[in-house]
């Protein structure tokens, strides 16, 4: 626990059991800056790199070792914690994009040394979208559509803040670097990821927004509504508390993986075909190492020596 901010759940887990929640398949409340403000800048020392060096090594092992977790017995409880719990993980990743992006377009890291990390996040992200959209249709119709529109009948993630600095990027229109072909390719399958979920979730294209009777919410307000839902508030803290918040979400989140499989309920066949794209599937598949990838990336261990699986 932070001592400064008693609300920020700070500490690296530090067991090879459930870490995360109180209880297995619980949530957190996640501590954000304030939308649009950088994160305050701290430095690194030795203890916390090996900290973060050891938290990533067990991400990369987890999902080759026997579950340490029990499976979660009540779906109900197993998709909500991966629906809290996956978009939060994608707030993050949103904010470290952002970052990345910022210094590019300030001059302070080059292009093509960004190609490389952007990717990892972009590549978190869909994975976070495949990993939330993993529920079943029933549980999404009947708990977490219905939760969404009781906080308000046009609750829509265009509110997400963290996500505005990144729209131009994601969508491809960023000139700073969405020109990058490896970006490019990355940003393709996002979106092939992102329309497969949709149209298995929401197959009717008819979401919340444009079934909406309620219209003119403010951009604060919206915003505000889509941070609470979500557990998620806004405080001045350093860019450490926020890694580590992260790195306890991506540890719950492969315990999971490794107990449960990635679509315990679903039919391939099912799916639809953006669902079923070879790239797609590996992506489901792998992962754990895409936490792995995002968690050394943020941690600023990308060229550190640590344990990569095999």
């Amino acid at each position: 626990m932070n001592s400064g901010l008693g609300t920020v759940l700070s500490r690296l887990p530090d067991s090879a059991g459930w870490d995360y929640g109180g209880f297995a398949y619980g949530l957190e409340p996640l501590v954000l800056p304030p939308t649009g403000s950088p994160d305050t800048v701290d430095l690194l020392d030795g203890p916390r790199l090996t900290a973060y060096a050891e938290i990533c090594t067990r991400i990369s092992g987890l999902g080759a070792l026997p579950p340490e977790v029990a499976p979660g017995d009540e779906a109900e409880q197993l998709f909500w914690f991966r629906w809290i719990t996956g978009h939060q993980v994608c707030f993050v990743v949103w904010r470290l994009m952002a970052g990345l992006l910022d210094d590019v377009r300030q001059g302070r890291r080059a292009a093509d040394d960004a190609v490389e990390p952007m990717c990892h996040y972009v590549h978190g992200y869909a994975s976070m979208l495949l990993y939330t959209g993993s529920c079943p249709r029933d549980v999404y119709d009947l708990l977490i559509r219905p939760s969404m529109r009781l906080r308000h009948p046009g609750f829509s993630g265009s509110w997400a803040p963290d996500y505005w600095p990144i729209r131009d990027l994601v969508r491809g229109r960023d000139p700073a670097l969405s020109g990058a072909g490896l970006l490019v390719d990355a940003l393709d399958l996002h979106q092939r990821v992102h329309d497969g979920v949709a149209a298995k979730l929401v197959p009717d294209g008819r979401s919340l927004l444009r079934q909406a009777p309620v219209r003119g919410l403010n951009h604060r307000m919206a915003s505000m509504l889509y941070d609470s839902y979500f557990a998620t508030t806004r405080a001045p803290i350093q860019r450490h508390d926020v890694v580590t918040q992260l790195l306890r979400r991506l540890v719950a989140i492969a315990q999971d993986i490794t107990a449960n499989g990635f679509s315990p309920c679903d039919e391939p066949d099912e799916l639809p075909v953006e669902l079923r794209a070879t790239d797609v599937v590996r992506c489901a598949e792998d992962l754990v190492d895409v936490l792995f990838g995002v968690a050394r990336q943020a941690c600023g261990l990308a060229h550190a020596a640590t344990e990569v699986r095999a």
